[in-house]
């Protein structure tokens, strides 16, 4: 039998298209729409929502869905454990009916829910619409906004900081015109001179190596900056970092710096070895490569800011929070971060980034320096500015060497409206902003948490 096509049996869905175009009802409402208006009931109406949804961003952005497909029964269903009286919410594609815990039979509530919030389409990874926003600055841009971000409401929340922060003319980018990725040598002295001696001799050939190792580099245009020497000592002997750092416009380049940094080491040993300056231990020194470490002096990674400013004045009728509150309460969270201990404070972002990541399927997929996040808030002259600053965004989109991207990844991007390496970095930035001015003024409203 021939599967029903929603879209023709329920024209209102087109209806429901156009509310969603003239901003008549938020996205996240479009199935309570379809019900309560055109009479779509459960399950039928979580399909028809996801296909506005759909519909609506392929208006407005002028891209197609392909990849990011909806399934036949996109909802999830409530079963009870009778055994230890845990519920248990599986989508309604799952056929396997059973605890995982102890094997028992569950039981229906006969209850059906969304999947996710604004959920979009995808088989397997959840995509949700988490709005659009404005950017100024770096880049003069509008972004869609998809997330896989996992069941709860973060996407709402995005879309709701994008469509205030808009009112006030977007976000303000800043960006650093390219990527950096850092790889480094170890070595090993018996005494202290060899050491020195070794350092003279290094920079003395550096001018040479680093050419060559630029031409090693030539597939990402990757250029090796200024070369750091870290000196430490132990009981094995005098040991000494040499740091490599090179700048990428348009891919990680961890691949490309890690090769380049290899055929230095073996250079650099034979020039050692003709000048008789004896070492006991050449490595690649990954522990002190700036490279996926929890610090401050991590050098991988794009720099990307991104602002809002908000008229004093207008500043409490808009919000419903006075300023200082507002600023009081950010003063707050950001001491409680550092009593932890933090060097960076991270509130939505922890969360928005890795969704950011799983929606495009940029590799690596691991988001521990991209996620380190600083956050201000202040007063300049009559304007509150409040601010998102992500000082290492691995940021890498071209699909080759540097890691495949997958299908649903590419169309992400594309319907995202990110081209280039820069703009995702401005629109990660940017969702962040969102994300955590919207969960600031919540706070501050004390519009959550309630018993």
């Amino acid at each position: 039998m021939a599967k029903p096509n929603i879209e023709k049996e329920h024209p209102s869905i087109l209806q429901c298209v156009r509310e969603l175009k003239k901003g008549q009802i938020p996205p996240w409402k479009a199935e309570e729409n379809l019900a309560e208006k055109y009479g779509i009931t459960q399950p039928l109406n979580f399909k028809a929502g996801a296909l506005c949804r759909q519909r609506y961003i392929e208006e407005v952005t002028g891209e197609k869905f392909c990849f990011i497909q909806i399934p036949e029964k996109p909802y999830k269903q409530s079963y009870t454990c009778p055994e230890h009286n845990l519920i248990w919410e599986i989508e309604a594609k799952d056929t396997d009916l059973t605890c995982s815990l102890c094997g028992s039979k569950l039981e229906s509530s006969k209850q059906t829910s969304a999947l996710v919030s604004n959920y979009i389409g995808g088989q397997e990874d959840y995509y949700s619409y988490a709005g659009r926003i404005k950017v100024t600055g770096t880049i003069q841009k509008e972004f869609t906004n998809l997330l896989v971000y996992g069941t709860g409401l973060g996407p709402i929340g995005v879309t709701r900081g994008c469509f205030l922060i808009n009112k006030f003319g977007g976000a303000y980018i800043q960006t650093s015109e390219s990527a950096r990725a850092a790889r480094c040598l170890g070595f090993i002295f018996l005494s202290e001179k060899s050491r020195n001696q070794a350092i003279h001799v290094i920079e003395n050939n550096l001018p040479e190596l680093i050419s060559k190792m630029d031409a090693k580099m030539t597939e990402f245009s990757g250029r090796t900056g200024p070369v750091e020497f870290g000196r430490a000592e132990s009981r094995k002997g005098f040991i000494l970092y040499v740091e490599f750092i090179a700048d990428f416009k348009n891919a990680r380049g961890h691949g490309d710096i890690s090769r380049a940094v290899g055929f230095a080491k073996h250079e650099l040993e034979k020039i050692l070895n003709n000048t008789d300056i004896e070492y006991k231990l050449s490595m690649i020194a990954q522990g002190y490569d700036g490279d996926l470490k929890p610090s401050p002096r991590n050098k991988r990674g794009r720099f990307a800011s991104a602002s809002v400013r908000i008229p004093l004045e207008v500043f409490q009728d808009e919000f419903g929070t006075h300023p200082d509150r507002f600023l009081e309460m950010i003063e707050v969270d950001k001491t409680g971060s550092q009593k932890l201990g933090c060097q960076f404070y991270s509130g939505m972002g922890g969360e928005i980034i890795p969704a950011v990541y799983r929606a495009t399927k940029l590799n690596p997929r691991s988001c521990l320096v991209s996620s380190f996040q600083n956050t201000f808030a202040g007063v300049d002259g009559s304007d509150l500015v409040y601010t998102v600053e992500l000082p290492n965004i691995e940021s890498g989109i071209v699909s080759c060497r540097e890691g495949l991207i997958p299908p649903t990844g590419r169309e992400a991007l594309r319907i995202m409206g990110v081209r280039t390496s820069e703009e995702f970095s401005a629109s990660l930035a940017a969702q962040v902003l969102a994300g955590e001015f919207n969960l600031a003024l919540e706070i501050a409203r004390e519009k959550l948490y309630k018993p």
